[in-house]
């Protein structure tokens, strides 16, 4: 599959094009201009002033706020047909996140005026919009929730169970994720590296968590298996 034909692949599976014609697809798509990004690139930083929306065609980026020391909160990871930057294309303020190539990705961007003008000669994707962006909050909630009443543990397996199920990964009816480094993990659930370790060790230990070759194995019930 060629690169336009990919596009116009993802744009019709995408949460806001996918209820337009294969003909107005076909229009939209040229309105994309290709991007790459080498891994640990940075597509914008937070409060940079940009209104481009991307969309992923091939890689994968996150996106993450971090604090004066540099610590880091990873928000999303953002692979193929997903899409990035539509809240300050939307309000044009600035941005919300800085968001990083996680390995060499290629991107599609539309810039905020050619959006303003497919919606308005297809009013149907507004609301498609609103859809999108409820879903993320929602995310988003869920990660204040995790933040604000779990303890590390809680956080750990929270965002493990979360990866597994999203990617659908099981093993003898439990859920398998890869292995990350404990710094990596770390940014993900907002802890420190050596509260990540500590929380690990605990989990192991209890047979919460479930180490097997280069994975984690863990039951769909392990948040139940631990206090919050």
């Amino acid at each position: 599959m060629g690169e336009k034909e990919k596009l116009e692949d993802y744009l019709k599976k995408s949460v806001l094009f996918h209820d337009l014609s294969s003909s107005d697809i076909r229009k939209i798509a040229l309105l994309f201009e290709m991007i790459e990004l080498p891994m640990g690139d940075v597509l914008f930083y937070e409060k940079d002033r940009s209104s481009d929306m991307y969309i992923v065609l091939q890689g994968c980026v996150r996106a993450s706020l971090f604090d004066e020391q540099g610590n880091e909160l990873v928000l999303a990871e953002l692979g193929p047909g997903e899409f990035i930057g539509e809240m300050s294309m939307i309000d044009e303020l600035p941005r919300s996140a800085t968001v990083i190539a996680e390995e060499p990705t290629r991107l599609a961007k539309l810039t905020r005026k050619n959006f303003m003008k497919v919606v308005r000669e297809n009013p149907e994707i507004a609301v498609n919009v609103i859809k999108a962006l409820v879903s993320r909050l929602r995310k988003t909630d869920d990660m204040v929730e995790a933040l604000a009443f779990r303890n590390v543990e809680g956080r750990i397996v929270k965002f493990l169970l979360t990866v597994g199920k999203e990617k659908g990964s099981y093993e003898n009816g439990k859920v398998k994720v890869r292995k990350m480094v404990h710094k990596d993990l770390a940014s993900r659930v907002g802890a420190s590296r050596e509260a990540v370790t500590k929380a690990l060790k605990a989990l192991i230990f209890k047979g919460v968590i479930e180490e097997k070759g280069n994975f984690w194995l863990l039951s769909k019930n392990a948040e139940e298996e631990i206090d919050p």
